[in-house]
């Protein structure tokens, strides 16, 4: 029975920092495996004989031994003293388990970080700070400014051999294409989502209507032949493809040299001659002369896609954009094509998979029309992207090439655009998750900005004409014209009223009783069982989708009234309505829950039995 409950114990340790200074020493504790965070925070709690309340316990990014506290004084260093920028906050609803598995030696273990934050002068309801915006900016550029600093420095053809690219994919600075090396990277955004020409592209390869010119397609045909043929020389299948799809696309694609001054792909291009300065990369062929040959072209594309844009003499216009480009492989009867962008990170993304282009069965003209769309779709999309760069003005706000182009939404007859200004959710190259305010108006409205897959429209709308959650103003297509409308399959954009306030998170975690008001329980149970009588339920029931909006009268003493539940992403029809897959596995989730099962009303009151 003994050697079963030494089993169960896992040895932590950590650091303290307090009002900004770290300790000498670490302390260590042996807690059950079985134990959540909160348990843990409140014997750190007592040995620290600080109030819960104001504790928030850190997991560093990088491994910090016992004897790293030299190590943490000078991250704090480097990043002013704000943990947040090399580690990662421990959710207090997660097991023990979960994080730090069981039976892990306790050298293994990284030594995590207790922090007492200085207090905030600052009350949770006060006016925003004027400087908030600019603050967004600094954070953004600096973030930028690192990853062009310190990117890949090999060359492309270097850079995509499989040792060079694990190491960049375990680095700080990963292309974010959803290859990772010892840990998983950030999975971005769909780039659909920030410019229409992607979207577009995907649109019209499944637009069967859309039917090529009879010339177009006997130049598709000479291709597929072409590349029918096993070719062992490159120089000479690259200068016959070339050629081909110049014709193909009505493009000039011109040698691409590393920064070695070794030949390498080649790229179609567009030169401005008025600011914001620069060679737009319009497309970028990285091309082998059979599959396998070299390595993953898509990934040698993708490295000399950041080579293109990271040149010095590309900075003016790449901070007035996000330098969208298409990064396209070919090897031998294959092709790939990707969008890329570079936000705070470079992401490049697969359009297609690879494709087969050889002419190898009889009877089959249907597959060359089928290649023929592809490379139709292709050139309408490139010849839009060139309007874009020679359209392109300096920018105003300069925030702007962060975010999303999709900027607009329909409200009856109307257009509504509107600007991003904060990401509200994850880092910024993950968030899906937008505050934003419109253009227009004596005082523009202030509004939340969401890409989802799915939606739960019913359920948000029955809580908001009972003044539980935030109005909703729009839920449809990301973009509202044109053939890109069709080209986000069923990811919309959704658009919802800003409540300025606090989350029960944050309200929790100020509390030095550490617990929620009375109302605000009571507010969350009313709106989980109105949804549940209308056969609805929500999903996730936590204590960051619950808002308490700021009080802005008398009538407002009441903190239930104030509350506002959000985040509708997974909510539905009971029976139907599934959870995602990919759940995060640092959540302690009610039983029952795991990736892709059904949501039960259960699960729900689970979820309000756990909010404190």
């Amino acid at each position: 029975m003994r050697r079963n409950m030494a089993e169960d114990q896992i040895t932590l340790r950590y650091f303290s920092v307090v009002n900004g200074s770290s300790g000498d020493r670490y302390v260590f504790l042996r807690v059950a495996s079985s134990s959540t965070m909160q348990d843990v925070i409140e014997t750190i709690a007592t040995q620290m004989k600080q109030q819960l309340g104001r504790i928030v316990l850190w997991k560093p990014r990088e491994f910090l031994p016992k004897s790293g506290h030299d190590r943490l004084r000078s991250l704090m260093k480097e990043h002013g003293g704000d943990v947040s920028e090399f580690c990662n906050e421990l959710d207090r609803e997660a097991l023990v388990s979960d994080i730090f598995g069981t039976g892990v030696r306790a050298d293994a273990i990284t030594t995590l970080v207790a922090e007492v934050p200085i207090r905030e002068t600052v009350a949770v309801d006060a006016p925003e700070h004027l400087d908030e915006a600019k603050d967004v900016l600094i954070k953004l550029r600096e973030g930028f400014k690192k990853v062009l600093q310190a990117g890949p420095s090999g060359t492309p053809s270097q850079n995509c051999k499989p040792n060079t690219y694990y190491k960049i994919q375990c680095g700080d600075f990963p292309i974010l294409d959803g290859r990772y090396g010892d840990e998983p990277t950030t999975v971005a955004p769909p780039v659909e989502n920030f410019h229409y020409v992607f979207a577009q592209l995907k649109a019209e390869l499944r637009d069967e209507q859309l039917q090529p010119p009879e010339e177009f397609v006997r130049q598709v045909a000479e291709l597929m032949d072409s590349v029918s043929q096993i070719q062992t020389d490159e120089v000479r299948r690259q200068t016959t493809t070339r050629s081909l799809l110049n014709n193909i696309l009505s493009a000039t694609f011109a040698q691409l040299v590393d920064s070695n001054n070794t030949p390498a792909g080649h790229v179609y291009s567009f030169s401005r001659v008025s600011p914001p300065l620069g060679i737009a990369g319009l497309a970028i062929v990285e091309e082998t002369a059979e599959l396998g040959a070299g390595g993953d072209g898509s990934v040698h594309g993708s490295f000399s896609y950041i080579q293109h844009w990271m040149n010095e003499s590309q900075k003016a216009l790449l901070d007035a954009c996000f330098g969208p480009s298409f990064v396209i492989a070919i090897a031998g009867p294959y092709i790939v094509i990707c969008g890329a962008i570079f936000t705070t990170h470079a992401i490049v993304h697969r359009l297609t998979d690879y494709i087969w282009l050889a002419n190898s069965r009889l009877n089959d003209d249907a597959h060359a029309h089928r290649i023929a769309r592809v490379f139709y779709a292709l050139g309408n999309a490139l010849t839009r992207l060139r309007s874009f760069y020679a359209q392109l003005e300096e920018p105003v706000d300069e925030v702007a090439r962060y975010f999303p182009l999709a900027t607009a939404y329909r409200d009856g007859d109307r257009i509504i655009k509107f600007k991003y200004t904060h990401y509200l959710k994850d880092v910024a190259e993950a968030c899906v998750t937008y505050r934003a305010v419109e253009c227009d108006g004596d005082e523009p409205r202030q509004l939340v900005v969401k890409f989802v897959e799915n939606y739960g429209v019913d359920a948000h709308n029955l809580l908001a004409k009972e003044g539980l959650a935030p109005q909703l103003l729009y839920h449809g297509n990301i973009w509202l014209e044109g053939p890109e409308a069709q080209g986000c399959g069923s990811r919309q954009m959704v658009v919802m009223e800003y409540i300025e306030g606090v989350t029960a998170f944050a309200m929790l975690k100020a509390d030095e009783r550490h617990a929620l008001p009375d109302g605000v329980r009571v507010a969350v149970k009313r709106a989980v069982k109105l949804l549940h009588d209308h056969n609805l339920v929500h999903g996730d029931v936590r204590l960051g989708n619950v808002v308490v909006a700021k009080p802005t009268g008398a009538e407002d003493d009441d903190v239930g009234k104030r509350v506002r539940i959000v985040d509708f992403d997974w909510a539905g029809e009971e029976g139907i309505a599934r959870y995602p897959l990919y759940l995060s596995k640092t959540i302690s989730w009610p039983e029952g829950v795991a990736d892709y099962a059904l949501i039960r009303a259960e699960h729900d009151d689970e979820m309000v039995r756990r909010l404190g």
